[in-house]
């Protein structure tokens, strides 16, 4: 009997082992064709970036040639890096993580300390501060790293990239690095201090958790299937109607994953210091938003923050945000609306704060999507819907051109025209009763994205106030995710759509397009908050230069 028994027991459990060739050539094939399938800015990263991500060819001499699995992985990463996509990428699952116990970023172009635990490096270990510049890593120089570690959370924005591969200079988490369990007991860190500008070195242990892994293993032979499972988890959206539901999952403008070492991202409280004299008036929780006014010049101004667009409740927060949008209508001059390191969220809900601060009617963002099959019968699923829901019949119209659009794009095998993903089935959206209708400005950052990118790309496309800040992201599209591999039991997130604006954007270092992929939102005036006076200052310089900015606004 308990021959048996271990008999069964190998038979269902995975025989932890190296991969072999012919297991990874299946899982970038898989891959391959997850993306083939569904991903739908493949045609503009063949034009704007010259990949092209159905040619396997030098992809399956790669992965021929690696000696192990943690090689094998790189060449998948490598892979989904080159679609410089900050919706798509990979990740594994693995617990182990190393940390130094303090953050990096780039600050004037150098990579600065920015945070520091002082109980994991205590100052008598460690008496660099903040604002020292990181200047190398065993030796290794922090530009030569940089480099390296970009591929791991590759975003559209070089800048974007290499402030994430900033970050993981002292973070590695195995998720995202496969090799990070290779790592030494400590590394000698070299400072460059600002107090005397001496180099200073200084050996630091790591601190390591979680479980690492050098080999995949293999897994049962049921689960042996080239079909990719959806693992999609919907946004929580309480006001979507019901009709929509089939096409929830197209809401999703989210990034897939958060970089750890990048402050106050996705937090209420903003990156830097409020103004002399603000009075709060929300302070997230409950509240979601962050809110306020302060006077510059006699002026009475209002702020507010947008964290990200994944409030607990939507209905709630809307609610919040209307009453927000009355009582400054009433009391201020202007209003600075703060989306900077917002990482997006539901699309339905980023157009209900449009509606809340645009007073006219306005074009939103349309999409262009791959025509699957699944998406036919999802499009028809709401259409079929909305019609049993006796919804209005201007509405029905809109869906079922949407419909008709995506079936003769799916009969055609391509992609659509610019559709719209909201409840109207309209690229036109009507202002809410309540609307703040004075003078603003919006504040972005290279980590407004997503659902961060559309807020300020609909507000420059309909000229309602100045996009200051740097330029976005560009995460232009929603996102789908799918256990990506069999063998190796990736998984992986999919940009399905293509974000389109209401014109073609015309870059220097891109093909014009009206795309918000790889070239987000550029801004009306240029104000970068990564300097090292900022980090010093708590963001005085640029609290005063975005007041300064808003104050001419009301004064034109």
């Amino acid at each position: 009997m308990k021959r048996f028994f271990a008999v069964f027991f190998l038979l269902l459990c995975p025989t932890f082992a190296a991969l072999t060739k012919e297991q990874k050539i299946f899982d970038v094939t898989v891959l391959a064709q997850t993306f083939a399938a569904n991903y739908g800015p493949y045609h503009w990263k063949v034009r704007a970036l010259k990949f092209d991500a159905m040619d396997l060819k030098p992809w399956l001499a790669k992965v021929e040639a690696t000696k192990d699995d943690l090689e094998f992985l790189d060449v998948l990463i490598d892979y989904v890096a080159s679609l410089q996509d900050g919706h798509s990428s990979l990740s594994f699952f693995a617990t182990f993580r190393a940390s130094l116990g303090f953050s990096t970023d780039l600050y004037d172009g150098k990579v600065l300390i920015d945070s520091i635990s002082r109980k994991q490096q205590p100052l008598s270990r460690f008496p660099a501060v903040i604002g020292d510049e990181l200047v190398s890593m065993d030796g290794v120089p922090v530009s030569q790293l940089l480099d390296r570690l970009s591929k791991y959370q590759m975003t559209g924005n070089p800048r974007a990239t290499r402030r994430q591969a900033a970050n993981l200079l002292t973070i590695r988490p195995q998720s995202l690095i496969p090799t990070a369990a290779a790592l030494g007991d400590t590394v000698e860190v070299e400072v460059r201090r600002a107090a005397t500008d001496e180099l200073e070195k200084y050996t630091l242990p790591w601190t390591k958790t979680g479980i690492p892994f050098t080999d995949l293993g293999r897994v049962p032979t049921a689960r042996s299937t080239a079909k990719p499972v959806v693992r999609q988890l919907e946004l929580e959206d309480d006001t979507l109607p019901p009709y929509m539901r089939p096409l929830a999952p197209l809401l999703n403008a989210r990034l897939p994953r958060d970089p750890e070492g990048v402050l106050n991202y996705g937090s209420v409280v903003p990156i830097y210091a409020f103004p002399t004299g603000f009075r709060l008036r929300l302070a997230g929780g409950p509240d979601f938003f962050a809110s306020g006014t302060y006077v510059a010049e006699g002026k009475t101004l209002g702020w507010i923050r947008i964290p990200s667009f994944s409030p607990p409740s939507t209905a709630l927060a809307l609610q919040l945000f209307e009453r927000e949008m009355a009582f400054l209508q009433e009391n201020t001059s202007g209003l600075v609306i703060d989306v900077m390191r917002n990482p997006g969220g539901s699309v339905n809900f980023a157009e209900a704060l449009l509606q809340r601060v645009i007073p006219n009617p306005f074009r939103t963002i349309g999409y262009e999507i791959r025509a699957t099959n699944s998406w036919v019968q999802s499009f028809g699923s709401a259409l079929s819907q909305a019609r049993q829901f006796g919804v209005e019949p201007w509405i029905v119209q809109h869906l079922e051109n949407n419909y008709n659009d995506l079936l003769q794009a799916n009969r055609e095998g391509g992609i659509t025209g610019s559709l719209s993903f909201n409840s109207t089935g309209s690229l036109i959206l009507l202002p809410a009763p309540v609307t703040y209708r004075k003078p603003l400005i919006v504040l972005v950052d290279d980590f407004s994205a997503s659902g961060g990118d559309i807020f300020p790309a609909v507000m420059q496309d309909n000229a309602r106030g100045k996009i200051v800040g740097y330029r976005t992201m560009g995460a232009g599209g929603n996102v789908f995710h799918y256990d990506g591999t069999v063998y190796s039991q990736v998984a992986v997130s999919v940009t399905q759509s293509l974000m389109t604006r209401r014109e073609p954007i015309v870059t220097t270092d891109l093909p014009t397009a009206p795309y918000i992929e790889n070239i987000g939102v550029r801004p009306d005036i240029e104000l970068d908050y990564m300097t090292r006076e900022n980090l010093m200052n708590r963001g005085t310089p640029f609290v005063n230069a975005f007041t300064r900015i808003l104050l001419d606004q009301i004064g034109n």
